[in-house]
């Protein structure tokens, strides 16, 4: 279906869009990010049960590009009025922090001070992530560094058992061991009685 161009005769200002159009462009721009694409289309008078598709066309550079160029160059400006520097920044803050401290918000005005040593570099965040691939050897090679010998392994592995499962389940562990100690005692025990039977005539 072939879009109809605005009829602009006999109107004071030609316009290169309808007036759904001029008030979809406006409200896109002025609450970008506030509101969806297909909320703005509702609000310029589209039918809800279009909005969506009425806003993706509107949006869309090869169907409407005289509306996408309209928005464009409205967002370079608000862009402009959007961009934080410091200073800007500093004075928001400032003004959020006064506004906080005479409602008696005292946590937002102590945060708003910190924020304002965290632009002006008072504070370091020391959080660092760092990954990288580690083959096995490497692996292996970085756990003998950090335990050179079998003992001091031995050590951290039990350690982390307790830690993990607790002292009970070590102390069953020792039970089990000493009970199979001695089973494995007295098989051998009667393994030798046996052969001391069989070597007398």
């Amino acid at each position: 279906m072939k879009k109809k161009t605005p009829d602009n005769t006999g109107k004071k200002y030609i316009t290169k869009f309808t007036a759904k159009q001029q008030k979809f462009i406006d409200i896109y721009t002025s609450r970008y990010g506030e509101l969806s694409a297909t909320d703005c289309a509702i609000k310029a008078g589209y039918d809800r049960s279009s909005a969506h598709t009425r806003a993706n066309e509107l949006l869309d550079w090869r169907k409407s590009p005289d509306i996408v160029k309209a928005i464009d160059e409205r967002q370079k400006s608000n862009r402009e009025i959007w961009l934080v520097d410091k200073e800007k920044h500093l004075a928001n803050l400032t003004r959020i922090q006064q506004e906080a401290r005479a409602k008696g918000q005292y946590g937002v005005a102590g945060k708003m001070e910190e924020l304002k040593g965290k632009v002006q570099g008072f504070y370091i965040d020391r959080n660092m992530t760092l990954t990288k691939e580690v083959t096995p050897d490497e692996l292996n090679q970085k756990m003998k560094d950090m335990f050179p010998t079998r003992e001091e392994y031995d050590l951290m592995y039990e350690s982390m058992a307790k830690e993990l499962y607790g002292v009970q389940d070590d102390l069953k562990k020792a039970e089990v061991e000493e009970l199979e100690d001695k089973e494995a005692e007295t098989e051998l025990e009667k393994f030798l009685e046996d052969r001391e039977r069989q070597r007398k005539p």
